[in-house]
């Protein structure tokens, strides 16, 4: 079963480590390490928060935009 998984971040979420390391959790969705951050958030900082947008498999190409109703989704 296919499903769609919405991420609205557009940066990663910080934490630090009781050993004092930081590391950086991916939140937008597009990390070839995920879960932690590669970078590849630097490529959705020009999208409109109102808009879909789909990736091809590398995270790297932006495909288009989905149309959709969100009402009643879960937004991560």
């Amino acid at each position: 079963m296919a499903k769609l998984i919405v991420h609205t971040a557009k940066g990663p979420y910080i934490h630090r480590l009781p050993s004092g390391e930081v590391v950086a959790i991916c939140m937008c969705g597009l990390s070839d390490k995920y879960p932690f951050c590669s970078g590849k958030h630097k490529l959705v900082q020009d999208e409109d928060a109102n808009k879909v947008y789909t990736y091809d498999e590398s995270g790297y190409k932006r495909l288009g935009e989905v149309n959709i109703n969100l009402t009643g989704t879960r937004r991560v």
